[in-house]
Formats: structure tokens, sequence, C-alpha cells
């Protein structure tokens, strides 16, 4: 049995449901934060975007893994429309591009293959979609964490984004064909 079964089998994956909202909070506030102070806006901003996405009429789809099926969430990860910042950064003009959302593990699963499962899944329901690419970017202060995974992921950056999450940030560019 390869690794990628192995973690597989460990982890089940479903759509988001309105419980895991709150049950991510220690998660989204764990990575939402400099410096010990919680950026409080941004997880009301990003929970706020994940609620809507529950409505019908939304673009937005959020996935969540959990250890067993029916167990809290261990992470989330989501796409949507892409942000028009990002359109020189498609592959063609008419490029049919989702952007990826939100992608936040819980610390006590890092490393164990959760991200890979949650945006292979992504990237599944993206191409149900109809997308043929997914584009994003990451905050500054996740080099440490998730810019080798979305290199690994998607290949080398294909760009960089100014000012994208804050004035005077340079964040790298990613694209992923469907």
């Amino acid at each position: 049995m390869t690794d990628r079964q192995n973690t597989e089998k460990l982890f089940s994956v479903d759509n988001l449901k309105e419980d895991d909202i709150e049950l991510l909070d220690p998660t989204l506030r764990w990575w939402m934060s400099e410096q010990g102070q919680v950026r409080e806006e941004e997880v009301r901003e990003t929970k706020k975007r994940m609620r809507a996405s529950l409505g019908n009429a939304h673009d937005d789809v959020y996935v969540v893994a959990r250890e067993r099926a029916g167990g809290p969430p261990a992470g989330v990860m989501g796409f949507g429309s892409l942000d028009a910042r990002f359109f020189p950064y498609r592959s063609a003009g008419d490029a049919k591009a989702a952007g990826l959302l939100t992608a936040f593990i819980s610390p006590d699963y890092r490393g164990q293959g959760l991200g890979k499962v949650l945006i292979t899944e992504v990237f599944h329901k993206a191409i149900t979609s109809g997308c043929t690419e997914i584009i994003w970017s990451s905050n500054p202060r996740y080099r440490e964490t998730a810019w080798k995974f979305y290199t690994a992921m998607a290949g080398d950056q294909i760009g960089t984004i100014d000012d994208f999450f804050f004035p005077g940030s340079l964040s790298p560019v990613w694209r992923k064909s469907l």
C-alpha cells in the first residue's frame, strides 16, 4: 500500500457544513495570528465567506477532512470565483479559472498528508464544476509553512502579485492546470 493510500484511509473528506465552521475556529485562529495576536477581522471574514458558501446561489465550494467519518474537521480548503487581480495569470484569456480560497490544517494534523488529500479533492471538484485551472497566492506570513507545499502541488510559482494581502506585500502566484 502506498503512502497516499494510507493517508486517504486515515481521512474522510466531505462538504463543509454549518456546524464545521465553529469547530474550525481554533484552527483558523491558530493560522490567522501574527506575533501571538489573532487577526480577528480575518477570522470573521473567513467564517462569513464559508457561511455564504452554504447557500445554493454561491460559487464558493469548501471541503473539510475528518479523521473519521462524522468526526470534527481536521482541515478545510475551498475554491471559488477568481479574484480579478489574478486574471493576468490565466493560461489563456478564455481559461475557466477558479481561485483557491481558504487552506488551513489543524496544527495537530500537519505533516500527515492532509493538505494533499484536501487539495486533491478541491482540484477534483473544480474539474467537476467545469474549471480548467486554479490560481492562487499565499500570504507572506505562510512562507515557511505553505509555500513549499503549494510548489509541490502546482510546480514553481508563475509570478508574483503586489499588495494583495497588505500594502507592500509581495506574494508568489501558483497556477494548477486541471
